[in-house]
């Protein structure tokens, strides 16, 4: 549904969002996808015993392979709940080196099958038990605690890892210049999952996009002067929009990037060509405290 007039449109819809396929395109057909990492994952879940009680904290646990790693936990569903078992595979697709493409038989066909979390496109248990139990095995995942959650799960899900190219403009002027969009999240700088900030850094998002927009509906009213060493300073919106891009966009930025190398790192490369390396990588890091630095910077709010 479409209503107006309006002078601005916030686009928080997401890795597919039809705000920023517009501003791009000046039409809207399937939305602006983003760019296809080449990493994919499994999800397996298994609905809990309702006799169970919910466990006191969560523990994901993760397990590196060759071309590929795991994670898995139980958590709590809320009071007369049952607690979910989850399994997490993380893999390289085989027809892709990073986001280039390398053969066209490839699993990118499918990358559309749930990336909105669409239920009626699970895959059949049987097949989706039997792939991820496979994958796990070949990329020699320790599957002590990851096989019986698998073999369990009432349901899977595949999606494909994307992200956005971190240059593209975040405002634009639509509408004949009468109205302009503005991104926020994910429909600005979609990133891999692989740090944990995509909801954080959208909430930043929010807050300094408000925050402007409350300086400039201020300065309107001749609450504030605006101070600029112009004779005559831009007190225009875009203005506002150009500083919210410019506090937000270096954040999200090296969060793509360090998030993306992370991605690619943890997998170990098709068939774990640099799995060593990683292990000793990351121990490395984590001795002299790199790792604990990297995660905290990017969880560190920066408006």
């Amino acid at each position: 549904t479409m209503c107006g007039p309006f002078d601005l449109v916030i686009g928080c819809d997401g890795v597919k969002s039809a705000v920023k396929e517009y501003m791009g395109s000046g039409k809207i057909k399937n939305g602006e996808i983003g760019l296809y990492s080449g990493i994919r994952i499994k999800f397996a879940v298994t609905d809990g015993d309702s006799k169970q009680d919910n466990p006191a904290k969560a523990t994901l646990t993760q397990y590196f392979g060759d071309g590929g790693y795991a994670l898995d936990g139980t958590y709590g569903n809320g009071k007369d709940n049952a607690p979910t078992k989850c399994g997490f595979l993380v893999y390289l697709d085989p027809g892709y080196i990073g986001p280039f493409k390398k053969k066209k038989n490839s699993a990118a066909k499918a990358i559309n099958e749930n990336v909105d979390w669409a239920q009626d496109n699970r895959q059949r248990l049987e097949e989706g038990r039997a792939n991820m139990l496979t994958q796990i095995q070949t990329a020699n995942i320790p599957d002590f605690t990851l096989a019986p959650i698998v073999s369990n799960a009432d349901r899977f899900f595949e999606l494909g890892v994307y992200f956005h190219n971190p240059f593209n403009k975040w405002s634009k002027g639509i509408a004949n210049g009468a109205a302009t969009a503005v991104l926020v999240g994910d429909a600005a700088h979609a990133m891999p999952p692989f740090l944990g900030q995509g909801a954080n850094q959208a909430l930043q998002d929010a807050y300094t996009l408000g925050a402007k927009i409350c300086e400039y509906n201020a300065m309107s009213r001749g609450e504030v002067v605006v101070e600029d060493d112009e004779e005559e300073p831009d007190t225009s919106f875009g203005r506002y929009l150009k500083e919210y891009e410019q506090t937000r966009w270096f954040a999200t930025f090296g969060i793509t990037i360090k998030s993306s190398f992370l991605g690619y790192l943890e997998t170990g490369g098709i068939e774990g060509y640099y799995a060593r390396f990683r292990d000793v990588f990351f121990k490395a890091m984590g001795f002299v405290g790199v790792a604990r630095k990297i995660l905290l910077d990017a969880a560190t709010p920066k408006l």
